[in-house]
């Protein structure tokens, strides 16, 4: 009786707050792509299609409960919600970029380094159990105090630091009102989005804050809107 209250709870939680993301990102990423190609278009459609893949397989995961399905899809979305959000710090370099036309062998020699160095989150939540999500925890991903220490020590060193660093080299660079506010609104996006990202992990961790977690149930599909839409209405046409 107990998981099945649990169960439904977190069915819930899953249609408040991961179904919606899923047809936002599907649609922004839709739009990009129909607009143009380039690598602009194709480093922000990335970021879309990787969150709506992300809430994708957290959602399938809740359907294979009481199987090592859940367990599984569950962590690779961990993996790609880590990933997708190393796109905001591409797209950055990227601008800082725009007028010098970098090789695109650069371009994938960055995404490639941002998809190894996201294996380690995903690694250490599988080998060191960092991250639970099986019966003995009602099929709530629950995660340990030091795998959320490694993830924001991974946050801070690999997003964080350097969005902050390209954040000030894109308002050397970038003049004019029009500029300007498509640079802030994008800004805006990109640091909305780690909130929601470091929320998340606390969110797993502290699973006995029942207040905590309702706030981050009411504010994060707000958040995360506003962000998704800001990164679209900033940069998603007329780049390169």
């Amino acid at each position: 009786m107990l998981l099945q209250e649990v169960l439904t709870q977190r069915i819930i939680i899953i249609l408040l707050v991961q179904i919606w993301p899923i047809f936002y990102c599907s649609y922004f990423a839709y739009k990009l792509l129909k607009r143009a190609k380039s690598r602009s278009t194709l480093t922000l459609s990335s970021f879309f299609l990787l969150i709506s893949l992300t809430y994708f397989l957290a959602t399938f995961s809740i359907f294979f409960f009481d199987t090592p399905l859940a367990y599984f899809f569950y962590i690779f979305g961990i993996y790609f919600f880590v990933f997708s959000h190393c796109f905001f710090i591409i797209f950055s370099w990227v601008l800082v970029k725009l007028d010098e036309k970098s090789p695109y062998w650069k371009f994938h020699l960055i995404i490639t380094f941002y998809g190894i160095i996201s294996t380690f989150v995903l690694l250490i939540g599988f080998f060191f159990e960092g991250i639970k999500y099986d019966s003995s925890t009602s099929w709530i991903p629950t995660y340990s105090l030091s795998f959320l220490i490694f993830a924001w020590v991974f946050l801070v060193i690999f997003l964080l630091i350097p969005q902050i660093y390209y954040s000030f080299k894109l308002y050397k660079i970038f003049e004019g009102a029009k500029l300007r506010r498509r640079i802030n609104m994008f800004i805006i996006s990109a640091f909305l989005e780690l909130s929601v990202v470091f929320s998340l992990f606390l969110y797993n961790t502290w699973v006995d804050n029942e207040i905590f977690r309702l706030i981050f149930i009411m504010l994060v599909p707000e958040t995360s809107t506003i962000a998704a839409y800001l990164l679209y209405k900033s940069f998603g046409k007329e780049l390169d």
